[in-house]
């Protein structure tokens, strides 16, 4: 009995030392894969125009460039 008292926490605090050790190697490394990942440049696309599809008395399909919305508060 005092052989598995000795020895049981010792092997414990060495096997759960190893658990943490590699929990930590493996956030970092999904850490550095997110990291790479927002640092990769991104496609060459042309920014998306702020338009919408009018219509016109005539029924002929007319683009319409929008104002952009100004965030003016609560009013009264």
């Amino acid at each position: 009995m005092d052989r598995i008292r000795e020895w049981s926490f010792p092997v414990a605090l060495l096997t759960a030392w190893i658990a943490v050790a590699a929990y930590t190697l493996c956030a970092l490394g999904e850490a550095q894969a997110r990291v790479a990942a927002a640092t990769k440049p991104a496609l060459a696309v042309p920014p998306a125009e702020n338009t919408a599809l009018a219509v016109s008395k005539h029924g002929s399909p007319v683009r319409k460039v929008q104002k952009a919305v100004a965030h003016r508060g609560p009013r009264a």
